[in-house]
């Protein structure tokens, strides 16, 4: 008996998500929290606080554009950024649902004030839960770093829109 009501509830969660229009139900505009940990690559290997804030714009076609700060406690490889320095960065990519509700979203970063996007791609695995409509997210691959990062993105609004992060350097 218990094993049948275990597969009734399993079925039954399935059938929520499955019943959800893949792309579509995540459509609109989302803030995102992010709060972890990343082990540079080319530095000592040792493991370094990271948080990062934002807002994300996802369309029907999957396309999603957004802005956010980072702070990390170790200093970009690669850059002349410092541990601790605040880097405000806009990003593009896609994402990708299936009916079970898991997926994942790939982009890339654009630092801001810099001419083009850091070399590489981000991908993170995602989960959307349409009862809570909100998106649980943890880094697999970063292209400058080991990440191991866990995020909470929540719905601001039903319709994808234009985003502009404010400079935080502008009142300095």
């Amino acid at each position: 008996m218990r094993a049948q009501n275990l597969a009734c509830a399993t079925l039954l969660v399935f059938s929520f998500c499955s019943a959800v229009p893949a792309i579509g139900n995540l459509r609109g505009t989302w803030v995102f929290a992010d709060l972890g940990w990343t082990v540079p690559f080319g530095g000592l290997n040792a493991a370094s606080p990271v948080t990062g804030l934002g807002v994300v714009s996802i369309d029907y076609a999957g396309k999603m554009t957004g802005s956010g700060t980072t702070i990390s406690g170790t200093g970009l490889p690669g850059t002349p950024i410092p541990a601790g320095e605040v880097i405000d960065f806009d990003f593009e990519g896609s994402v990708q649902i299936t009916p079970d509700c898991t997926g994942i979203w790939k982009y890339s970063i654009k630092l801001k004030g810099t001419p083009a996007p850091l070399p590489g791609q981000y991908i993170e695995r995602i989960v959307y839960s349409p009862q809570k409509d909100t998106i649980l997210s943890m880094s697999v691959q970063s292209p400058l770093s080991k990440p191991l990062w866990i995020g909470v993105s929540e719905r601001l609004g039903n319709v994808p829109a234009a985003l502009a992060w404010p400079d935080a350097t502008a009142s300095k």
